[in-house]
């Protein structure tokens, strides 16, 4: 069966060190995935929870596998939303692959039971994610995102 997954690729001009750093440390997270710390101690078997400025639980989830500065596997449960955590816990890859000066980041988003809340949500949240971790990595600012403009009348 051919399940939903989301999938995507970022080239960042950076080391497999610090981008697992980003990845793995809440000084870093907060900087670009919404503002959340991400708390674990990345052992397999551990809880990975994400929280925001205010202390809440946003993400929740468990260690699944740990090759460090290479890949990291974890569960994903979006608790912030009360229809997405309905949903069984999904699947995050991260994939860190050297090219010269630059890493190429895949992030694999699947293991849903099929068109989710949590599928929808996430379809979109990633982009934000990733574009502010390039952004970081390669100029040490956090990316701004302000809002749309008005659509021209």
């Amino acid at each position: 069966m051919n399940q939903p997954k989301h999938v995507y690729e970022v080239y960042i001009r950076t080391t497999p060190e610090k981008l697992w750093q980003a990845i793995t440390r809440p000084e870093m997270t907060r900087q670009f995935f919404y503002g959340n710390d991400v708390e674990s101690d990345w052992k397999v078997g551990s809880s990975v929870r994400h929280k925001g400025p205010d202390g809440k639980l946003n993400l929740d989830g468990k260690v699944l596998e740990v090759v460090p500065q290479r890949k990291l596997v974890t569960a994903f449960c979006a608790v912030h939303d009360a229809e997405c955590a309905k949903d069984r816990p999904s699947r995050v890859t991260w994939e860190i692959e050297p090219r010269g000066e630059v890493c190429k980041l895949t992030l694999t988003h699947d293991d849903f039971d099929g068109i989710t809340k949590t599928y929808k949500q996430v379809g979109q949240g990633w982009n934000p994610v990733l574009s502010g971790l390039k952004t970081l990595l390669e100029t040490g600012k956090p990316l701004v995102i302000g809002p749309a403009a008005a659509a021209a009348r």
